[in-house]
């Protein structure tokens, strides 16, 4: 049987040197690397094949942006599982942790020795919850957040990413819907405010109205835009 390849990303390097040599430890378990930093992390994502990644919340102080590339890796590779570890224990983030970076296990630091398990579980594809209920859980959970985001953003601004999404350009999008261009630009800021007030703890979501490429992909990897 193939050894589970496992990622490690953890900023604290005393943490990431007991995790590694804890999960080398099991046979079944074959660590294929680690990393401080999110960019490291997501240069690895891109290039070494990782069955379960173990990732912290925190890997630049307090920015959050270990949940910034759950979301971000989620979208381009929706099969990998990821087991967060962290010392927070925030319900808004755990449920956000699950809701938009879909991770498969939540665990706080002081239990780690239950990881080995929860790594197993995750490449099974089995939820840390109960398996009669975990899957509506899970799903239900994801589905009132993102209904909850939709909900505060307006018919007309969805109808103006999803043709910015098609390729019309802003002027071309005014004209079509008989606005100026300067009320295009306008929604597309309340846009960007909402979704900065979802995630207030998230320096990554520094949008700026006319970064219409950013704004686009930010919409389809929070659901917002299918």
């Amino acid at each position: 049987m193939e050894p589970i390849d496992v990622f490690v990303c953890e900023d604290d390097p005393l943490f990431r040197e007991l995790f590694v040599n804890f999960l080398s430890r099991q046979e079944d378990i074959r660590i294929v690397g680690s990393a401080s930093y999110k960019h490291q992390l997501m240069a690895a994502v891109n290039n070494i094949p990782i069955d379960v990644l173990v990732l912290d919340i925190n890997l630049t102080g307090t920015n959050y942006d270990g949940l910034e590339a759950a979301i971000e890796i989620k979208a381009i590779q929706p099969d990998l599982q990821i087991i967060v570890l962290s010392s927070l224990d925030r319900e808004d983030v755990m449920l956000h942790a699950v809701s938009y970076g879909r991770v498969s296990n939540y665990i706080v630091k002081e239990h780690y020795r239950d990881l080995p398990e929860a790594i197993r579980a995750a490449h099974l594809r089995q939820s840390g919850l109960h398996h009669s209920s975990a899957g509506k859980l899970l799903e239900q959970l994801s589905r009132k957040e993102n209904e909850e985001l939709r909900k505060k953003i307006t018919p007309k601004q969805l109808e103006i990413l999803q043709l910015l999404d098609q390729g019309l350009s802003r002027k071309e999008i005014a004209e079509q819907l008989f606005y100026n261009e300067q009320s295009i630009n306008n929604e597309l800021c309340k846009i960007s405010n909402v979704v900065k007030g979802k995630f207030p703890y998230l320096e990554w979501l520094r949008l700026k109205k006319h970064n219409t490429k950013h704004i686009i992909e930010l919409a389809k990897q929070l659901g917002i835009l299918s």
